[in-house]
């Protein structure tokens, strides 16, 4: 961002509320304001290559020519009492478009999703509406989603790495392999790496999942071709997945 300090000044004058941040030495500072479902945002300047927050953490080390690039969206899940309020601010404080609204079917009931973006999709955010009649000790959760050049290499890799991403039931390619019709290769490596896969008049969207932590998880994603997106169609199959593993990591600790 080019001038965190006007940006904090047009949403506190959105009446949006000041937030404070604690500030050890040498952190970047930065200033931020309360969404309406009591969530924090922070601007922060940006410099030519990348934020200058990012050095707070110090340089990332890798042994693979593949990596994830940047986020691609943010993903949040908003009670039903601040849904409308939340579309108005991220409307009104960052200047988002909406787009169409989608329901995506999901164990606790019937989601509403709403994306929104900034001109030319630099910034991307989804709010998802937890239905509702949900009951307390149910949970949609929200997530961050990572871009990528090569999922596929990507998921390989980090496989090696010891890493387990959500499970994906076998049926889904069956289904996945009846509506696109595609090359047997890459049907077999999105089975083999649980990588899900859509597409339309635009181009492709190729995604998988890390288990969830909580009521948080993390994606990476692949756009080829102009996809916009964001996979709509394999919600309820990802829904009901996390539902499962949740269910079954409950059991296994006696809760």
């Amino acid at each position: 961002m080019v001038d965190p300090a006007r940006a904090l000044r047009r949403a506190v004058d959105l009446f949006a509320p000041e937030v404070p941040r604690e500030q050890g030495t040498g952190d970047e500072p930065l200033v931020g304001v309360r969404a309406p479902d009591g969530s924090e945002l922070f601007f922060g300047a940006s410099a030519s290559t990348e934020p200058r927050w990012v050095q707070e953490f110090g340089a990332a080390e890798s042994d693979t020519d593949v990596a994830v690039e940047c986020v691609d969206h943010v993903n949040m899940a908003q009670p039903w009492q601040h849904f409308d309020a939340a579309v108005l601010f991220f409307q009104s404080v960052l200047d988002l478009r909406t787009e169409a609204s989608v329901e995506v079917a999901a164990p606790i009931g019937l989601v509403r999703s709403q994306a929104l973006h900034t001109e030319g999709d630099v910034l991307r955010v989804a709010l998802n509406l937890v239905p509702s009649g949900a009951r307390e000790d149910d949970i949609l959760p929200q997530h961050i989603a990572f871009a990528t050049q090569d999922i596929l290499a990507l998921a390989r890799a980090a496989r090696a790495r010891g890493f387990r991403p959500l499970p994906i039931p076998a049926n889904y390619y069956d289904d996945v392999q009846a509506r696109f019709r595609l090359e047997p290769g890459l049907l077999d490596q999105l089975r083999e790496l649980d990588v899900m896969y859509d597409r339309d008049e635009s181009g492709e969207f190729l995604h998988f999942y890390t288990e969830p932590v909580g009521t948080v998880f993390l994606e990476v994603v692949e756009r080829r071709d102009g996809y916009t997106g964001y996979g709509a169609v394999n919600a309820p199959v990802r829904l009901a997945a996390q539902h499962q593993y949740r269910r079954a990591a409950s059991k296994g600790s006696g809760a």
